[in-house]
């Protein structure tokens, strides 16, 4: 059913008349955008438009990204799960449902989507890379192996170069995608192979500041990751958020740790010993779990230090 903007207007001042938290309501305009995205993917065939589709069009964030998760995996939208009602009486969904042919045809449109890009342009570059992203969320066996083949390919075509390009946030997010299905050399490879210099490390501290909202303009490309100063955001929020995820069962534990380490030195002015103490028993109760690569112990090491010389100034 179509409402008008009006409509909308008055739906958003009645919600906050009712009680909705500002930050509630802002997670509204993105569930739109989620919707219209499902459903542009479900009334679409696999001729894919490759200049028109959504992925093409923006870089996403995490909170559209979790609500087009939320059907798929079943967990709430951290941002709204505290708005999330009680269960009623009898059967109800506990959020979004998509059914199993639903499912099936979003994830095969979006593999579509992945493998007919051009493999030579930013543009095209931005869909494969967001399409293998969502790709991910789907649980099905035959998701994952086709995740391990693109990501293959992917690299191939990357090479073992530590200069950024649009391939390299291909194969940046085709590393998480399948670090979530359970592969754990996915990320502590890519970090090895491809963020040692400075361009690349800059590359991947801009995508999580945008990825967490500090960087608040929506960027059109990927290309932002290396046109932005690390200096254009505070990374309070950042370091909150890497902070919360060091966790030895975390499947991108080692991703979260170097970019911890990585902010640390970059940003060294915002430790104080207020929050340098709040972090340090985080740090150490993984250090003490010896669950994490090698290289991710060197920079927890490197990360307690400065937060024990934080706390001494």
């Amino acid at each position: 059913m179509a409402v008008s903007t009006g409509q909308y207007l008055r739906l958003r001042h009645l919600l906050r008349r009712l009680g909705a938290g500002p930050h509630l309501l802002t997670q509204l305009d993105t569930a739109l955008e989620a919707d219209r995205f499902i459903g542009y993917v479900l009334a679409a065939d696999h001729q894919i438009d490759l200049d028109g589709h959504p992925l093409a069009t923006w870089v996403i964030t995490r909170p559209f990204t979790d609500l087009v998760a939320w059907p798929f995996i079943g967990v709430a939208p951290t941002a709204i799960a505290e708005a999330t009602p009680p269960g009623r009486r009898g059967p109800s969904a506990s959020g979004p449902e998509l059914a199993a042919d639903e499912r099936q045809h979003i994830s095969a449109h979006l593999r579509a989507a992945a493998e007919q890009a051009p493999r030579d342009t930013v543009k095209g570059a931005l869909l494969r890379r967001q399409a293998h992203y969502v790709t991910g969320f789907d649980t099905s066996a035959e998701t994952a192996e086709w995740l391990a083949a693109i990501q293959g390919e992917e690299k191939r075509r990357l090479r073992s170069t530590a200069e950024w390009s649009p391939s390299w946030a291909v194969v940046r997010s085709g590393a998480h995608s399948i670090a979530r299905k359970g592969d754990s050399e996915a990320l502590p490879e890519f970090i090895d192979a491809h963020v040692s210099s400075e361009e690349c490390e800059t590359a991947n501290l801009n995508y999580w500041a945008y990825w967490l909202g500090e960087v608040a303009d929506p960027q059109l490309a990927d290309t932002f990751m290396v046109e932005l100063s690390v200096d254009t955001w505070r990374g309070d929020h950042l370091l909150t958020h890497l902070v919360g995820k060091l966790d030895p069962t975390n499947p991108y534990v080692d991703i979260v740790v170097h970019s911890l380490w990585a902010l640390v030195i970059r940003k060294p002015g915002f430790l104080d010993d207020r929050n340098a103490a709040s972090m340090t028993p985080t740090v150490l109760r993984l250090l003490d779990e010896r669950s994490v690569s090698p290289r991710s112990r060197r920079e927890l090491e490197a990360v307690l230090y400065a937060l024990r010389m934080a706390q001494r100034r």
